[in-house]
C-alpha cells in the first residue's frame, strides 16, 4: 500500500511500536518477589484530628472521617498497634506523608521525624516517601504518627503504610515504580544528550533551535515525572523534591506553546502569541508568588489546570489544521504528533487527578501507562524527526555532490572539466611557487571518429585518459578541456623531470598500439614554467604559452608524417 511507503508513516509506527515494546518490557523483564510477606496496614487506625478522635480508620479512605478540608495548623495523629510477624531482616515501615510533618513513635520513643524545621519557618512541606527504620522487638507495640499540615487541603486519602523487610519493602517499591523510574531517567539522558549535539550546531544551523527546545522539554518531563511520583526517594532524600514537581510541572505549558511556535506555520499570530504570553506570564506570577510571598506553588495549581486546558485546545486547533490542509512538512508533523500525544496523556492525568479528588476510583496503572506513553512517544518523535532530518541532510549532500560534479567533471572520462580547470588556474596566481602547465592534443582523432565510428573515438579518449591519469595523477591535476585537449598542472614543478613524465605517458601509449593496433595512439604535447614569464605574467599566459608550443610541436609530427595540418 501506497501509505506504508510514507516516511512519515513509518517513523510514526516505529515511534509507536518502539514505546510500547519498551514499557512492556519493562513488565517482562524486571520481575520481583518478596523473601517475606509485607504487610498493608491500612485499617484498624486511630485518629485523633484536632483532638477529636475516631475509631477504626481506614486510610485510604480517611476522607470519611474528616468533615471539610484540611487547613494549615491542623493536627492529626494516627496509632495502631504494630501485628505480630515473621522476623524481618532490617524491618522497615514505608510511608508516603503529604504536604504535613511527620513526627514517628513507636510506643513513646521517637524513631523518626520529618518536615518540623520547614513548618515553623512557613517553607513548602512537600509530598515525601519515608523509610522508617523499626527495631527488631517491634511486634505489639503501638505506633503513633504526628502530622502538623503544612497546606490548605493537604490531603483527602493517606496511601497506606508498608510493613516488612528493607530489601522486599525497597524491591517492591522500585518494581511498582519500575515504569515512572525508566521512562523519567531516560527522558532526562535523551535530553541531556540531544541538548549536548544541537548546542554545538544552533549558531550555525537554524532548523536546530526545535531540536534543543524539544532537548531541554523531554530534560524537565523527565524530572516532573520522578518528582510526581516521589520515586527519587531510595536514590535522592531531598525536602525539595516537591518544589521541583511544582517548577517544572509549570514549565510544561510554555514549552508546549514554544515547539509549537517552531514547527507551525502560525496563523492568526496575534492570538498565539497572546496566549503563549498568558501562560508564561501565569507562570512568571506562580514563581514570584512562591518566592516573593511565600504563596506556595501548590496553592496556585488551578492557574495551572486552566493554562492546560487553554494550550491543548490551541494544539488541538493546529492539528486539525494540519489534517486539513496539510501544509506541513513530515519533519514538522513528525514532531507535531509527539506534541500532541503527550499533551493527551496530560489531559487524561488531569481527569485522573479530578477523579481522585472526588473520589471516584480509576485504575492507577493505566494513569501510568498512559502518561509514560506520552512521554516516550514524544521523545521517539524527536528521534524519527532527527534521523529524518540527518536523512535529508544526507540527501541535499549527495545532490550538491552530484550537481558539483555535473559543473566540474568532464562525462566520459570523469576527469575535472574546463570549468574546474580555470578555477586551477585562478588559484595558481595567489601561490608563489614554481608550477608547470602541460597541453596535450589527441592526434588522429577524428581520422579513428570517421573510419571507427564515435564510439571507438570515445573509447581512444577514455583510454588516453587512464594513461594520462596513471602519469600525472601523482604529480599534479589532469583535465580534460574540449574534445581532444587536455591540461596537466603541476604545482610545485621545482626538481621535476617533465620530459621524462611526458616520455613515460608516450611509452605507455606505444605499448597500447603494440596490444590494439587498429589505430594509432599519439599525443602532441608543450609545456611552460612558471618562472619563464615576467612577474605580473598570469596563469592563463603561461597555459597559452604552454598552448602554442604544443602546437607547434603538432605542426611538426604532421610534416613529418605528410598529414594535412587542422589547427
Amino acid at each position: 500500500m501506497k501509505i506504508f511507503k510514507n516516511t512519515r508513516f513509518r517513523s510514526i509506527i516505529m515511534s509507536t511500536i518502539i514505546a510500547w515494546a519498551i514499557i512492556i518490557l519493562c513488565f517482562i523483564c524486571l520481575t520481583f518477589k518478596e523473601n517475606y510477606p509485607i504487610y498493608i496496614l491500612d485499617d484498624g487506625w486511630t485518629a485523633h484530628i484536632n483532638g477529636i478522635k475516631t475509631e477504626n480508620v481506614t486510610l485510604s479512605k480517611f476522607y470519611k472521617v474528616k468533615d471539610g478540608r484540611l487547613l494549615r495548623g491542623d493536627t492529626i495523629t494516627l496509632t495502631k498497634e504494630l501485628p505480630q510477624t515473621e522476623d524481618f531482616d532490617f524491618p522497615v515501615i514505608l510511608f508516603r506523608s503529604r504536604y504535613t510533618t511527620l513526627d514517628v513513635y513507636l510506643d513513646d520513643d521517637l524513631i523518626f521525624t520529618f518536615g518540623d524545621n520547614l513548618y515553623d519557618k512557613e517553607l513548602f512541606i512537600g509530598k515525601m516517601y519515608h523509610f522508617i527504620s523499626l527495631p527488631e522487638d517491634y511486634a505489639g507495640k503501638t505506633l503513633t504518627f504526628n502530622m502538623r499540615v503544612g497546606e490548605n487541603n493537604a490531603f483527602q486519602n493517606l496511601a497506606p503504610p508498608r510493613l516488612g523487610g528493607q530489601p522486599d519493602i525497597e524491591g517492591e517499591f522500585l518494581h511498582k515504580n519500575m515504569t515512572i523510574i525508566f521512562t523519567g531517567m531516560f527522558m532526562i539522558v535523551f535530553g541531556v544528550a540531544f541538548l549536548c549535539i544541537t548546542i554545538f550546531y544552533f549558531t550555525s544551523v537554524p532548523e536546530i533551535r526545535t531540536f534543543m527546545f524539544s532537548s531541554m522539554f523531554c530534560i524537565n518531563i523527565g524530572a516532573w515525572l520522578l518528582t510526581y511520583y516521589n520515586v527519587l526517594s531510595p536514590f535522592i532524600y531531598t525536602e525539595h523534591e516537591t518544589f521541583v514537581e511544582y517548577f517544572t510541572l509549570y514549565l510544561i505549558v510554555p514549552y508546549c506553546y514554544l515547539i509549537c511556535y517552531c514547527i507551525q506555520n502560525v496563523e492568526r499570530k496575534k492570538l498565539f502569541f497572546t496566549a503563549a504570553a498568558l501562560s508564561c506570564a501565569v507562570t512568571l506570577i506562580q514563581y514570584l508568588l512562591h518566592f516573593a510571598f511565600n504563596i506556595h506553588l501548590r496553592a496556585t495549581l488551578p492557574m495551572y489546570h486552566a493554562c492546560c486546558v487553554g494550550g491543548f485546545i490551541l494544539l488541538a486547533y493546529y492539528t486539525v489544521k494540519d489534517l486539513r490542509s496539510r501544509d506541513i512538512g513530515p519533519s514538522n508533523s513528525t514532531q507535531m504528533l509527539g506534541l500532541i500525544t503527550f499533551s493527551v496523556s496530560e489531559i487524561f492525568h488531569l481527569a485522573f487527578y479530578m477523579l481522585e479528588n472526588i473520589h471516584l476510583k480509576y485504575p492507577e496503572m493505566l494513569s501510568i501507562l498512559i502518561i509514560t506513553f506520552g512521554c516516550l512517544m514524544f521523545a521517539f518523535c524527536q528521534l524519527a524527526n532527527y534521523l529524518m532530518y540527518i536523512t535529508q541532510s544526507y540527501a541535499q549532500k549527495q545532490e550538491y555532490a552530484s550537481l558539483s560534479r555535473l559543473a566540474y567533471e568532464d562525462g566520459l572520462t570523469d576527469l575535472p572539466n574546463r570549468a574546474r580547470s580555470d578555477k586551477e588556474l585562478l588559484d595558481l596566481d595567489k601561490t608563489d611557487t614554481d608550477y608547470c602547465i602541460i597541453s596535450i592534443d589527441l592526434n588522429g582523432l577524428k581520422y579513428v571518429n570517421d573510419k571507427f565510428g564515435h564510439p571507438s573515438g570515445d573509447k581512444y579518449i577514455k583510454d588516453f585518459s587512464k594513461v594520462l591519469t596513471s602519469t600525472f595523477e601523482d604529480q599534479g591535476f589532469c583535465a580534460r578541456i574540449g574534445g581532444d585537449e587536455f591540461l596537466v598542472i603541476i604545482n610545485d614543478s621545482e626538481g621535476k623531470d617533465i620530459s621524462a613524465l611526458i616520455g613515460r605517458m608516450e611509452s605507455a601509449l606505444n605499448v597500447m598500439n603494440a596490444l590494439y593496433p587498429e589505430y594509432h595512439r599519439s599525443v602532441a604535447t608543450g609545456y611552460a614554467f612558471r618562472h619563464e614569464g615576467k612577474e605580473d605574467t598570469t596563469s592563463h599566459e603561461i597555459y597559452l604559452m604552454a598552448d602554442e608550443r604544443m602546437y607547434a610541436k603538432k605542426r611538426r609530427m604532421h610534416e613529418e608524417l605528410g598529414i594535412r595540418q587542422r589547427l
